[in-house]
């Protein structure tokens, strides 16, 4: 797989799941846990937060040289395979929040458990398929008139406000869950630029790299820029501690309607004509074809959903873009009639030159 997937989805980032490399080296992780109590917290420290690949390298040599690992291959193995699967050397590639197949894997788990099992016949195995899907409908729908509800507020930050009217309760719920975090974190303008911060956790623990180090977080208010080195929002799509401990510092009234992707907001799916890639949008210049893609996506949907309103609107749509397939048509035949032509006349020429070289001789 690591071969055939460059070739046939050039612009795709092979990775490895953290879960399954975790899980592969799982019997021989556990004996050096029993030997070392201490070191599963640290190895997930280390693993969890956001640490610049300079830095996990330094943490991560430090635990060896603590706990004497050098030659433990279970150790070796995983260092080896580092860049395959630890997120701190490539935090600007963006997987919207999916670093592992989780999603996947979840659903085998869900089938697995309460549905089907290795022994079934295919028929029953169908019908539990069904089953299954049936009640991960029902589930979804009961999420979804829970999520009907009123939600409040827990600061008076205009920020909150803003960002619980625009994302799902899903995904604001993650926003809080940082945001509660993020008051750990202790704040100081650095000295070479006022809209540069450095956001430190406030125990700056010997224990943990991640503790001691200073995240630089630019937050220019004039140009609307928010970046922190962690690079997290670049990866994911969501806002990290650090900067949003200086969105709190700032007393930030709205967030840049730029950092607020559409497809973790509540109108994704009523009104799905964004692109997957809306964190960095295709230049406009339209030759990408995924860039004329999604324009003619996004001009399609809205005439659908205008047409659905009415009979009157529903036979204008359909007219519309009757015609607008039997051009198309038009023009392909109108292309294909001059290709022949051009084919034709590149024979006659080369008919031609073949004349007048057997007349030269």
């Amino acid at each position: 797989m690591a071969k055939a997937i460059p070739k046939i989805f050039p612009r795709t980032l092979h990775k490895f799941c953290r879960w399954h490399i975790m899980n592969k080296h799982k019997d021989p992780l556990k004996k050096l846990y029993k030997l070392f109590p201490d070191l599963k917290d640290q190895l997930t420290a280390i693993l969890n937060h956001p640490l610049m690949p300079s830095e996990f390298e330094d943490a991560w040599k430090a635990l060896i040289e603590k706990y004497n690992l050098h030659d433990i291959n279970v150790m070796i193995n995983l260092w080896a395979e580092r860049k395959l699967w630890i997120s701190a050397y490539w935090k600007e590639v963006f997987c919207a929040r999916m670093t592992s197949t989780q999603r996947s894997e979840s659903m085998n788990f869900v089938l697995k458990r309460g549905f089907v099992t290795e022994r079934d016949n295919l028929h029953i195995f169908a019908k539990q398929v069904n089953n299954c899907v049936q009640a991960r409908h029902e589930a979804e729908n009961a999420e979804a008139n829970a999520s009907t509800g009123t939600r409040k507020i827990v600061t008076r930050y205009g920020f909150e406000a803003q960002v619980m009217d625009k994302y799902t309760r899903a995904v604001y719920s993650v926003f809080r869950e940082r945001q509660y975090h993020s008051t750990a974190f202790r704040i100081k303008t650095s000295q070479d630029n006022p809209n540069n911060y450095l956001v430190h956790h406030y125990n700056q623990s010997k224990e943990f790299a991640w503790s001691r180090h200073e995240f630089r977080v630019l937050a220019d208010e004039a140009e609307g820029r928010y970046e922190c080195e962690c690079k997290l929002w670049e990866h994911t799509g969501l806002f990290c501690h650090h900067v949003i401990a200086v969105f709190e510092h700032l007393r930030l009234d709205e967030i840049p309607s730029k950092y607020i992707l559409q497809r973790y907001t509540k109108d994704a799916v009523t009104n799905p004509d964004f692109n997957r890639r809306d964190y960095r949008t295709t230049t406009e210049d339209g030759t990408s074809i995924e860039y004329r893609r999604t324009i003619l996506y996004s001009e399609a949907v809205k005439i659908i959903n205008k047409g659905c309103s009415s009979e009157a609107k529903f036979q204008i749509a359909l007219s519309a873009f009757r015609d607008a397939n039997s051009r198309l048509d038009n023009e392909d035949a109108e292309l294909e009639n001059n290709e022949d032509a051009e084919m034709e006349n590149n024979e006659q020429s080369s008919n031609q030159d073949n004349t007048t070289r057997e007349t030269s001789s």
